[in-house]
């Protein structure tokens, strides 16, 4: 980018930790790749352009009554031409200013005042409690205030509200800065209804971030960069009266479960696993076929195939679990019922988002390695069955010494298969839920079963009122 007067051109793309001024310094950098000779006023002479003639003024979202989205200037040209007049006040320092240290990059220099006018979720007019000394604006650098407005080139629509997706890893925001950059930059339909910011195919947040995350591991060069990622989707409008905001959460222990989840080992597993669990409401009894990866629906005189690429945008109850930090274990138990699932996978989120000892796991697949092993098909059934019932701590402690414990006993095998320190440390330690030993003795016995295809028949069971609440 070619440099001018009076404006820190570093202070243009440095990483600054707020999501709004990153991403739209993440904007002005893939700009400034593809036009190198511009430099930041005349990039802001281009967005303008493209937000007033190719966009239709539709900002409504992010600035409310700026020099674009105020209802009394009507003229195409005369909203370029005050907002140029607007930015070029603040490149000669000829706009109110004072010195002091910008609230967002921490710089020394000259700040100028910013409302919801120029500025995203911020106060404005009256609303003065917002700020510090009670001033009117929240006092931003120009550098700040020009990365401010090339946010929405690199956001999307979602729900009718903005998506924004930040993280801790600076390539990660490059990248859905550039990816949406790309889908926003064929926004000069000739349909007026299509103009604005680029619209998310996903009608909810966690199909949306988890989609990104596809495609982010999809065509990231290094994955090694971002081991530790963590993603947080700020769900907002600067509309009006009604300015809102949802955050989205994904752990960077999340991230890497589902990074590992992709991995070419389990990467069949788990798209079966997750492709059973869309939903629609206007197509309840629909099914999901592994063989085909279509989900079907019977009707009275047809049958309906939904392919990928049309039943994605339906809600699914995997993503939402892992977003908003909900257990995976019910799923998990209920779909290895009838599938074959690697018990690996199940291993790994245990042990990294549920935080449970790696030698409990090894003790609970030990255990169930010695019901199938240890008896015929009608004991393991009734064994399975038992397990099912269970409905409380006790119930399963008395399980593991009756059906485990003493049948290894009288097995007459030297070695105990649960030890004191088995039992204190590993299976019921202090602060350990019961509910997670049995359902993951059940999906381990299950995977033992389908790969010894031995088919025990479906056995059903009501939720104590204990594992309702949970």
């Amino acid at each position: 980018m070619n440099k001018i007067e009076n404006v820190n051109t570093e202070w243009l793309t440095r990483p600054t930790g707020d999501p709004f001024a990153d991403l739209g310094g993440n904007v002005i950098k893939e700009l400034s790749r593809r036009l190198p000779d511009k430099n930041i006023r005349e990039l802001l002479e281009y967005i303008t352009d493209r937000y007033v003639n190719s966009w239709d003024s539709k900002l409504h979202a992010f600035f409310l009554n700026s020099k674009i989205t105020h209802n009394s200037i009507k003229v195409n040209s005369e909203k370029i031409e005050k907002t140029m007049e607007y930015f070029d006040s603040i490149i000669d320092n000829k706009a109110p200013h004072e010195l002091g240290y910008c609230r967002i990059s921490g710089q020394k220099t000259n700040l100028f005042q910013s409302g919801r006018e120029s500025s995203m979720l911020t106060g404005s007019g009256t609303f003065i409690n917002f700020h510090h000394f009670f001033q009117k604006g929240i006092m931003l650098s120009k550098e700040v205030l020009f990365r401010l407005y090339f946010v929405p080139f690199g956001v999307m629509l979602l729900q009718g509200k903005v998506a924004l997706i930040h993280s801790n890893n600076n390539e990660i925001n490059q990248f859905f800065a550039t990816e949406n950059y790309k889908k926003n930059n064929l926004k000069d339909s000739a349909s007026v209804e299509d103009k604005g910011v680029y619209k998310s195919l996903h009608k909810n947040p966690a199909n949306a971030v988890f989609s990104f995350i596809d495609e982010l591991l999809s065509n990231l060069k290094n994955k090694g960069s971002i081991t530790d990622a963590f993603l947080t989707l700020y769900h907002f409008t600067n509309f009006g009266a009604s300015p809102e905001l949802q955050m989205y959460r994904v752990p960077d222990t999340v991230f890497q479960f589902y990074d590992f989840c992709l991995n070419g080992r389990f990467k069949e597993d788990w798209n079966a696993f997750v492709r059973s669990h869309y939903y629609s409401s206007k197509n309840k009894e629909a099914v999901y076929n592994k063989e085909n990866e279509c989900i079907e629906l019977k009707k009275k005189d047809s049958f309906v195939q939904y392919k990928y690429d049309e039943y994605k945008i339906w809600t699914n109850w995997i993503y939402n679990d892992l977003l908003n930090g909900k257990s995976l274990l019910k799923s998990f138990l209920k779909y290895s019922k009838e599938h074959k699932l690697k018990i690996r996978i199940v291993e790994v989120y245990q042990i990294g988002i549920r935080n449970m000892k790696e030698q409990t796991i090894e003790k609970i697949k030990e255990l169930a390695s010695f019901i199938v092993n240890n008896q015929e098909k009608d004991d393991i059934g009734k064994s399975v069955k038992k397990l099912n019932g269970i409905k409380n701590s006790g119930l399963l402690r008395r399980f593991i010494l009756k059906e485990i414990i003493v049948k290894n006993y009288n097995c007459k095998n030297e070695k105990p298969i649960v030890t004191l320190e088995d039992y204190v440390e590993y299976l019921f330690p202090d602060g350990s839920s019961w509910m997670e030993i049995r359902d993951i003795l059940l999906i381990t016995i299950y995977q033992n079963l389908h790969e010894k295809g031995i088919d025990i028949g479906a056995v059903v069971t009501e939720e104590s009122e204990e594992e309702k609440n949970n």
